[in-house]
């Protein structure tokens, strides 16, 4: 889709964004700084007379745009926009016609609801740091001269502000608020995170330095002062670093937002537009969540099999990872409904410092958050994501050939030992740059997860466990489970002491090959609304 019909998209969404007709609820969009703790929304719950319409998105994922609104003019319903390269339309719908499209076969009825993204006040316990370059290795390749220079990462979020941080670096972007300006963060959101990736810490006199100090910054602007978008326009700023993932050189693209599904990762919209980001050349890095420690809580898209997901540790403001602990915050797998391994790594998401943006909203609402003349702190996994962006950033500086399953493989096949050693909780480990840059480019086989059938029923593939113990010898082997994971405490099973780094789950070298010898079809999705975090 040209960029021309997609900012024609986005304004026609734009139209309707800041309308208050659907409660926030599961399915509503979030920044992962959010405090809210969001109900799921079906057709049944939706606010107002029975006649009352909400925002929908109607899709077909194994069809075309045009089979999707002649399903949406045949129950008569408006045809607002369209989101042609996951095969979407934007429409209003009353709960009867919501019921209509869903019997419709290869329909899928997605809510496209809002949200006002809400940062919570409280004191840290500990005094903010910015350690996460020492921990992570970034500051050994920095002295090599690696800085992350020549790649550009793609920020989908509230815009960048035009810090002295970011002099040179800000090389291109879009605002898909209306408002025109992607260097403009009223929220204050987009510009924190982009001072974890790449601020040079000029506004710090050095003391704030983000993980890949060189790298360049692409603005995909998706919100504005009230932190409020939804899912169609993320969807639409996704398909717009697709567009322009040439002439942007656009390598990597941070997602430190989330929301709750309400159907599989095989067919929602948001998680077809990020696979084909990735199939594009594009490594897209995820946030987790903030909603643990409850098992399932991985939000959309970090549950996407495909990309890189970030949960959130506290370093404790040192720099020896071996001394980090687990927050309580951050969203715990297996995936819901299917029971997933997710996340991928952890990094610091505790009390990190940042870049404030003056006069924004998180600005203005928690001045006791402020560092100094320029900086902020704040806590949640949308920053542990934007430190893995950045650490993404080194790693294809180093190797730029790099497609984005090497990337993946060799990030987590280099992970330093995590916190508690639960692939639920702190997935394959800590990350590590350094040894990720100096070691041999792994590689794995990925492929988006295709929609099994059995007698009507979906099919999710599980992995047959052993004796409530995680054994690498029995990954290997999966059986079909027409039912969804039933919701125990996974996170308290025993997994024979054993971490994730290091080696492959089915006990074989990670290096050109996969993961246990079958793609990573299959998978779902879904999450819980974000909460728990702080801006300190």
């Amino acid at each position: 889709m040209s960029f021309a019909r997609l900012r024609a998209c986005v304004m026609a969404i734009s139209r309707r964004h800041w309308r208050k007709t659907v409660l926030a609820g599961a399915g509503a969009l979030a920044l992962a700084s959010s405090a809210l703790a969001l109900p799921s929304v079906s057709s049944a719950s939706l606010p107002g007379a029975p006649g009352a319409t909400a925002p929908y998105i109607v899709s077909d994922p194994s069809g075309t745009t045009s089979q999707a609104l002649s399903a949406i003019i045949g129950v008569g319903a408006p045809v607002q926009s369209t989101l042609d390269f996951v095969e979407a339309v934007t429409t209003e719908l009353s709960p009867t016609e919501v019921t209509l499209l869903q019997a419709i076969p290869g329909i899928v009825v997605t809510p496209d609801v809002n949200v006002l993204v809400q940062g919570s006040i409280g004191p840290s316990g500990r005094t903010p740091a910015a350690v996460y370059p020492e921990q992570t290795g970034a500051t050994q390749l920095w002295s090599q001269g690696d800085t992350g220079a020549g790649v550009n990462v793609a920020v989908l979020d509230t815009g960048i502000d035009a810090l002295p941080d970011f002099s040179g670096r800000l090389v291109g972007g879009v605002d898909l608020t209306g408002a025109g300006n992607p260097f403009e963060d009223s929220y204050g959101h987009g510009t924190f995170v982009s001072g974890l990736i790449a601020s040079n810490g000029a506004s710090s006199n050095g003391a704030y330095v983000g993980e890949a100090p060189g790298a360049g910054l692409v603005s995909i602007k998706v919100a504005g002062a009230s932190g409020e978008t939804d899912l169609a326009t993320v969807i639409a700023g996704v398909g717009w670093a697709i567009d322009n993932r040439i002439p942007d050189n656009i390598r990597v693209l941070n997602m430190s937002l989330g929301y709750t599904p309400v159907e599989s990762t095989t067919l929602d919209p948001l998680d077809q537009a990020v696979q084909l980001a990735w199939e594009s050349g594009i490594v897209v890095v995820t946030s987790a969540g903030n909603d643990g420690p409850s098992n399932g809580t991985i939000l959309s898209p970090g549950d996407d099999p495909l990309v890189i997901t970030v949960g959130a540790l506290d370093d404790g403001g040192q720099t020896n990872p071996s001394n980090d602990t687990m927050t309580t915050f951050s969203s715990i797998g297996p995936t819901s409904p299917d029971g997933w391994f997710k996340p991928d790594v952890v990094a610091s998401g505790r009390s990190v410092v940042s870049l404030r943006a003056p006069g924004s909203t998180i600005a203005t609402e928690y001045p006791s958050a402020q560092i100094g003349a320029a900086n902020f702190v704040g806590s949640g996994t949308s920053f542990s994501a934007a430190i893995a962006s950045g650490a993404v950033a080194l790693l294809l500086s180093a190797h730029p050939n790099d497609t984005p399953n090497m990337v993946k493989a060799t990030l987590l096949g280099t992970a330093l030992p995590g916190p508690v050693g639960n692939p639920y909780v702190d997935g394959h480990g800590d990350i590590g740059v350094g040894a990720a840059v100096t070691s041999t480019q792994m590689n794995l086989t990925q492929v988006p997860p295709l929609l099994p059938t059995l007698n009507g029923a979906t099919v999710s593939i599980a992995a047959v466990w052993n004796s409530s113990s995680w054994n690498p010898q029995l990954w290997s082997n999966s059986t079909v489970v027409v039912s969804n994971w039933n919701g125990m405490a996974w996170n308290g099973m025993a997994w024979n002491g054993m971490a994730w780094n290091g080696m492959a789950w089915n006990g074989m070298a990670w290096n050109g090959m996969a993961w246990n010898g079958m793609a990573w079809n299959g998978m779902a999705w879904n999450g819980m609304a974000w909460n728990g975090s702080s801006w300190n």
